[in-house]
């Protein structure tokens, strides 16, 4: 689910662009949903993005740069943008709402299954295994809440 401070921002930029409610309630069903509080956290992220991009182009808005963007690793180390992947996958998993309970949860298995300290750690071999397992996990979840119905 998005997170209360990504529906903030969204509900933030669509009154400095100035859209409409039907043109917003427009936009939102591309997504498939009614309210931004229905979309996922990546979804919440794209719609973001979308929006800052308009009020960049309006100049309305100032972009901030993409988390770990001005990290310099390692040849070996994890990609930022693999970085950036477990943590919203991964808090996409979350069922609580809240960003410290997923990096807290994620430290965990990360040590538990991966012999990692921390996301910064990981290594492009293990951050790959890493999201392979947040995908099979999801798959199952999906799985057994489609069972459910």
């Amino acid at each position: 689910m998005a997170t209360t401070s990504q529906i903030r921002k969204i509900h933030t930029l669509k009154n400095i662009i100035g859209i409409d409610d039907d043109l917003y309630r427009e936009m939102l069903s591309k997504f498939d949903v009614e309210s931004s509080k229905n979309l996922t956290f990546n979804e919440a992220a794209n719609f973001v993005e979308i929006l800052e991009n308009r009020a960049v182009e309006i100049k309305k808005w100032i972009k901030q740069p993409k988390k770990y963007a001005d990290l310099k690793r390692a040849e070996k180390m994890a990609s930022n943008a693999q970085l950036r992947m477990i943590e919203g996958l991964w808090r996409e998993l979350s069922y609580y709402d809240s960003d410290k309970f997923a990096r807290k949860s994620l430290r965990k298995i990360l040590q538990l299954k991966f012999k990692v300290f921390d996301i910064m750690f990981l290594t492009k071999a293990k951050a790959s295994k890493v999201i392979q397992m947040i995908l099979a996990i999801k798959k199952n979840v999906e799985k057994s809440a489609a069972t459910l119905e």
